[in-house]
């Protein structure tokens, strides 16, 4: 288990420390404090899940990507609520502006605070819910055979009373009681279930039911959560700083997978969530599925600003082309661009998409005739400010057709 016997990111902290103090206002975000904490966090995820061979397309794949998602916002929500701090020290209790020294202080300890004292008990947090949430993992697999769960503490003499009243409870895996007790059920908590046949195993209730934190009133396992959804740090936190935290999230588990239909999948990008367009373009990414193509990735929008991303998702060859556009898909390592129309805007539609990408895929809203669609595409390919266009893609009325430049 690590130690954090000093400010962790002394570094980090002070680094934004002078520039806060130096420009006498605050900043929101930090792209290397949020990477220092989520990736020190994702060590802790590691460490209690422990080392196993994680595939693509697994329930242990799908429920990692879950919890590095957290970590990260997590992460974002606790860096934004310390540089805030960061900023209120700038002022005395009047009002007044601090000298350097005494400002420097004050950075002092909340560096401890936030750094040394409250990561520990995060590090240790992280470690026994990403446990618990392996051992759920596989408690789900072998739910056939062995379908109980047993509560269960350390039974030393640090047990809560709260939690050693639960000590023995054991229940069906689908029980409505672990939807609230399965651990850990608070800080530091080192309670854990452990899987029991059913065959001749009875059912044990508890003497009575503790009260549980409300924050840690639910079953972060299932839920694919390190750190309760209505944790302090995220009070007040706006939601584009969640949002830009899952920029930074490893690659492999950056993309989560969807189904499209039997034996179809599909990937999607962590900030896809936060787009208003995305159950459009999930629509759209299945339909694709569905018709024969067999790499479909949903892309999130980067700022132009972050080059070094861009490159990292988008590819150098598309980022150089269009250092300003986002494509909303790859398919089969193509970029598309997607854009839903009327039929007296096909034209103009197509036409934008042909400045983010060499595919254009429109979803038109009004029903086409073959005789029209026909020339209406010929009509296409004869425009010179869309020469780039490979490829058309038309969905209209729930079919999809493919016109590829002659």
């Amino acid at each position: 288990m690590a130690e954090f016997s000093e400010g962790l990111f002394d570094k980090e902290i002070w680094e934004l420390a002078k520039a806060v103090y130096e420009k006498k206002q605050g900043i929101t975000a930090n792209p290397e404090l949020l990477k220092t904490t989520a990736n020190t966090l994702c060590e802790a995820v590691s460490e209690g899940y422990g080392t196993i061979d994680v595939d693509w397309n697994t329930p242990d794949h799908a429920m990692l990507q879950r919890l590095t998602q957290n970590v990260f916002q997590f992460s974002a929500a606790k860096n934004y609520q310390q540089l805030n701090d960061i900023t209120q020290a700038l002022k005395d209790e009047n009002g007044k502006l601090r000298e350097f020294p005494e400002f420097r202080e004050a950075v002092d300890r909340m560096n401890l605070k936030y750094n040394r004292d409250w990561l520990q008990t995060e590090y240790q947090t992280a470690v026994a819910s990403a446990t618990a949430a392996a051992r759920w993992t596989e408690f789900q697999s072998e739910s056939g055979t062995m379908p109980m769960l047993k509560y269960q503490t350390v039974g030393d003499d640090r047990v809560r009373a709260d939690h050693a009243v639960l000590d023995g409870v054991t229940k069906h895996i689908n029980d409505v009681f672990w939807k609230t007790y399965y651990p850990p059920n608070g800080w530091n908590c080192r309670c854990e279930a452990v899987q029991v046949p059913g065959s001749g195993t009875q059912e044990v209730n508890p003497v009575k039911l503790p009260v549980v934190p409300q924050m840690f009133r639910t079953n972060l396992a299932e839920n694919g959560l390190i750190f309760p959804k209505n944790h302090p740090f995220y009070t007040g936190v706006p939601k584009d700083v969640i949002r830009r935290a899952m920029q930074y999230m490893p690659q492999e588990f950056a993309f989560r997978t969807l189904p499209a239909g039997q034996d179809l999948f599909f990937e999607e990008h962590a900030i896809l969530q936060w787009e208003p367009e995305a159950k459009e373009n999930r629509s759209l990414a299945k339909l694709l599925c569905r018709n024969g193509h067999k790499d479909v990735k949903l892309m999130p929008r980067l700022h132009e600003k972050e080059s070094e991303l861009r490159t990292q998702l988008y590819g150098k060859k598309y980022a150089s082309k269009h250092p300003t556009k986002c494509p909303d898909c790859f398919v089969d390592g193509v970029p598309v661009e997607f854009k839903t129309s009327a039929l007296g805007n096909l034209s103009k539609r197509i036409f934008q998409a042909s400045k983010q990408a060499d595919v254009a895929l429109v979803n038109c809203r009004e029903t086409l005739t073959k005789n029209y669609l026909e020339r209406f595409i010929k009509g296409q390919w004869a425009m010179k400010d869309r020469l780039n266009l490979k490829k058309i893609i038309i969905v209209n009325d729930g079919k999809m057709q493919v016109f590829v430049r002659p």
